[in-house]
């Protein structure tokens, strides 16, 4: 599976799971068998747009597609690094 096929899993089974919107795949990485893809996502939105709440989540992906799991790493405004 190409790596964009990949990301496409990951920003797609995250807002589904989550009803969040407005996924960005920020990182992937291959280890072993399993896709890590980086994905933050607009949890809380704001008048301000750099005052919006990001959630950073780690997707796991296997090599056929399947989503095998995920976990929120930390959240943080837009406007912060």
């Amino acid at each position: 599976m190409e790596i964009n096929g990949i990301a496409k899993i990951a920003k797609a089974e995250l807002v589904q799971l989550t009803g969040f919107t407005s996924p960005a795949a920020i990182g992937i990485n291959k280890e072993a068998e399993t896709w890590h893809i980086t994905v933050e996502i607009i949890e809380k939105p704001s008048k301000a747009a750099n005052l919006d709440l990001l959630g950073v989540y780690d997707v796991r992906i296997d090599a056929s597609g399947k989503l095998l799991g995920y976990e929120r790493i930390r959240t943080r405004k837009r406007c912060e690094n």
